[in-house]
């Protein structure tokens, strides 16, 4: 049986759990490129349900491990007009026990790169990648240690991905005027694993379970606001927002800040270099899509390469399947977070109206409330 090389370039997280998942194809070796990844200690992400098997699978996490916080349930509170609305969703709406899985991604770093090191089809390499020599029959990786020969060079180096630079994979991005906080609370009274999303004309202010009495905030507002903020300032907005859910808040004195932006390759491939994660895609942390897209894009790669059993990983046929089936689902999710994110930062009339139907709709119709879960979850996907 032949044998295929693939390199992965970018060792975050969508980058090693995707040396994992094909670590398991017998007939494929792999080098993954990049330094053992440090992330705020403030970050976390909130794995969706329907993604979540796939750490259970490579890392055997569960819903009950300690550093995991289960979300049950969500409550979007409206301010963008003087009487506040609200909406409740719960995961028994639609059969199930949680709709994510918080957890902080230092955390799942750390475990996923133990399970790396342990793992003797994935070869490590800390080099700087220099160049890239691209054809359809074999690409060259030029990195600090040499020129190296590969079936397929995989790009999951991020936003600022060097390897859809190198590979001329072209791109749209938008930067907002917003930036994004995130830090971690404390609060007296229990969440009852519940995230609370406040809207507000121009910010957003979202808690998320990291702990029966601590949750991770993220906050987007005018970049200006953001890059000016004061620990007083932010515990005062928090403890405004917040303690009439939470009680008591003590906001931690760190914070780390991040551009609002989106990003979105035209194509995931082009000869023998495909992308992954956001460095094919990246979309403002609006419902938990962002990394749950990446786990998607690693998921269908993997489903296809296994379909396609001891066929050339960096085959055109290979790489097109995997450009057709992300493509719908990408598309959907940068349009639709785009708008809602639209909506909320913007309080024009038009935006306004949107709003004010989607509220009074989801909270009438329990039919439009399952659908927008269900897509949301990509339950059906």
């Amino acid at each position: 049986m032949q044998n295929y090389n693939i390199a992965i370039i970018g060792s975050g997280i969508i980058g090693m759990t995707l040396a994992l998942q094909l670590s398991s194809i017998e007939h494929i070796n792999i080098t993954l490129y990049g330094k053992k990844p440090k992330y705020s200690q403030f970050k976390t992400t909130a794995i969706l349900a329907t993604s979540f098997d796939i750490y259970e699978q490579l890392l055997g996490l569960s819903g009950s491990d300690p550093q995991i916080s289960k979300l049950k349930k969500f409550k979007i509170i409206d301010e963008l007009k003087p009487k506040q609305k609200i909406i409740d969703f719960d995961a028994t709406e639609i059969n199930l026990n949680s709709f994510a899985y918080n957890i902080r991604d230092n955390y799942l770093a750390e475990r996923l790169y133990t399970e790396i090191i342990k793992n003797d089809s994935i070869a490590c390499k800390n080099e700087f990648v220099r160049g890239l020599e691209d054809s359809l029959s074999k690409t060259i990786l030029n990195t600090s240690d040499g020129a190296i020969e590969y079936d397929l060079v995989i790009g999951a180096d991020g936003r600022n991905s060097i390897i859809r630079e190198l590979a001329g994979i072209n791109f749209s991005k938008k930067i907002y005027k917003e930036n994004i906080l995130v830090t971690e609370i404390k609060h007296s009274a229990k969440n009852n694993n519940t995230s609370f999303e406040i809207h507000r004309n121009g910010s957003l202010l979202t808690s998320v379970p990291t702990g029966d009495k601590t949750s991770a905030i993220v906050m987007i507002d005018h970049s200006q606001i953001i890059d000016d903020i004061t620990t007083d300032n932010l515990d005062a907005i928090i403890h405004k927002s917040l303690s009439v859910y939470l009680g008591d808040t003590t906001v931690s004195n760190e914070y780390s800040i991040f551009p609002s932006e989106t990003i979105n390759a035209e194509k995931l491939y082009r000869n023998r270099v495909m992308l992954v994660g956001e460095s094919a895609h990246v979309i403002p942390p609006i419902g938990a899509q962002g990394l749950n897209l990446g786990l998607r894009d690693i998921i269908s790669f993997y489903k296809i390469l296994s379909n396609h059993d001891k066929k050339d990983p960096g085959s055109k046929t290979i790489l097109s399947s995997y450009n057709n089936a992300r493509w719908l689902d990408i598309y959907k999710r940068y349009k639709s977070v785009n708008l809602l994110y639209q909506s909320m930062m913007n309080n024009n009339a038009g935006y306004s109206a949107l709003r004010n139907i989607g509220f009074i709709t989801l909270n009438k119709s329990k039919k439009v409330r399952n659908m927008l879960l269900t897509e949301g979850l990509s339950i059906n996907e």
